[in-house]
């Protein structure tokens, strides 16, 4: 079956709309971050710029290696904000870290 010129190209307009419709958005992220610590155990995350959401993490290591590892975040903010996060135990952890919420 031969298809005529002019239904070929509304096919192809077709699928070419319906790709460009279903198309995901690009992410954006905070930008010009800086992470730090305050004592010993309270860390937190800063970004001057940027847009979307990011929260503070660390990595916390169990010493007892059946209990495991497992990661921990701070509230989510805005670029402007300080995400700000404080173990409420004494296991040793690795961070802070920036997460995109």
């Amino acid at each position: 079956m031969r298809m005529r010129k002019p239904a070929a190209l509304a096919a192809t307009a077709l699928l070419v709309a319906t790709i460009v419709g279903t198309a995901s958005p690009a992410h954006a992220y905070p930008t010009d971050c800086t992470t730090g610590r305050d004592g010993t155990k309270t860390v937190w995350v800063h970004c001057a710029g940027g847009t979307g959401q990011y929260a503070v993490s660390i990595y916390v290591i169990h010493p007892n290696p059946t209990v495991g590892s497992w990661p921990e975040y701070g509230p989510c903010v805005y670029p402007g904000q300080r995400s700000e996060y404080t173990p409420y135990h004494n296991i040793p952890f690795l961070g802070p870290g920036i997460a995109y919420c």
